[in-house]
């Protein structure tokens, strides 16, 4: 596929009326800065690497304006840490939330700032794209519940590609699959217009392109140009909101404690195939934008996550056959959002075909 992009994304900062961007590589380097533009001189670090090169360059960069270091991170943010965590930081009155990992991490800030008004400051590690939506989830009592607030907006995001040069590829390529499935339903949720049109096929067009070689090698220009289309991608569902398919990794996530990004890159070409007939439009315009047709855009979609190291099926993440049929009924009983109407039958095959992991052609 011939392609009009640079080696390298150009660097930029962006500024909108809720969020400031810093996009280049160094840019860690520029969080003290940025601190300093927000009047922040107690700051909160939450970072589950605090213990490793990347913490002390995050602790180095914050300087003497660090309060606390927070290493305590896990998936899905559990209510009771986001409880702890959030009387951690008003016991020591800090003014501002440095996030420095990926979508875990982020969450528990986003928790935070919810709780407390803070302001929050991401440097993403990963392509979650979570720094770039007012969406936050907790979990409690094997239920993942997510929300809309402003105050889960972060106001600042500081990317740094040269973060990732040493991501390990077994994170690069489902973080990146989850990146494609905020560009996919970014077009089918609820509320798409023109813009996140334009940024989800954008961020699709390059994860189509660069995430094989992103995934194969540290090559911090492929996994710069993901790095923003990750960004492309969070702005767009931000804007848009969900579907189905985060619908059903959240179910999976909440009930099962299954991993966030494994569990979008393994259903995502089932939840396309599941909606084709009911967005066309939409389908159309994604299979254009990665290159193919829409007959074989799921196909297409499965085959670049199994490029990436996407696992065959659910079952290979632990996941049984029984625990798919119960997602399935609380899934009905929930009435997920979704433009094709859903029924038992339908979600069960959708399912089964993800648990086992076969090619959607056959599905």
């Amino acid at each position: 596929m011939t392609s009009w992009y640079p080696i390298a994304p150009t660097g930029f900062t962006r500024q909108t009326n809720s969020r400031r961007i810093v996009f280049r590589d160094g840019a860690l380097t520029e969080l003290g800065a940025e601190l300093d533009r927000l009047g922040a001189y107690r700051v909160m670090l939450l970072a589950a690497d605090y213990d490793t090169d990347l913490g002390e360059i995050a602790s180095r960069a914050v300087g003497s304006r660090l309060t606390l270091a927070w290493n305590e991170i896990r998936q899905h943010v559990p209510e009771d840490l986001a409880t702890r965590a959030t009387d951690a930081a008003t016991g020591r009155n800090v003014d501002a939330l440095v996030t420095v990992g990926g979508g875990s991490t982020i969450g528990l800030g986003k928790a935070i700032a919810v709780n407390t008004g803070l302001p929050l400051i991401c440097v993403p590690t990963t392509y979650s794209g979570s720094e770039m939506t007012p969406i936050y989830g907790v979990t409690a009592n094997n239920q993942k519940t997510t929300a809309r607030s402003e105050s889960a907006q972060p106001t600042v995001v500081v990317y740094d590609p040269q973060l990732l040069a040493t991501l390990p590829a077994e994170v690069v390529g489902p973080s990146a699959m989850n990146a494609l499935a905020h560009c996919a339903e970014a077009l089918w949720a609820a509320n798409p217009d023109p813009i996140t049109d334009a940024l989800a096929l954008e961020g699709a067009r390059r994860l189509t392109r660069f995430l094989p070689a992103a995934y194969a090698e540290s090559n911090t220009a492929a996994r710069g140009q993901v790095l923003l289309a990750s960004c492309l991608a969070g702005i767009a569902l931000g804007t848009a909101g969900t579907s189905i398919h985060h619908g059903l990794c959240h179910l999976l996530g909440g009930m099962y404690d299954t991993p966030h990004a494994l569990t979008h890159a393994i259903v995502l070409p089932y939840a396309v195939k599941f909606v084709r007939s009911s967005v066309p439009d939409a389908v159309a315009r994604l299979a254009h934008a990665m290159g193919t047709t829409v007959d074989d855009l799921p196909v297409a979609i499965w085959s670049l996550g199994r490029v990436a190291g996407t696992p065959q099926g659910l079952q290979a993440i632990g996941v049984t056959q029984a625990q798919v049929q119960h997602v399935a009924e609380v899934a009905m009983a929930r009435g997920l959002t979704s433009p094709r109407p859903l029924n038992q039958s339908l979600l069960q095959r959708l399912l089964d075909s993800a648990w086992h992991g076969m090619s959607p052609a056959v599905f």
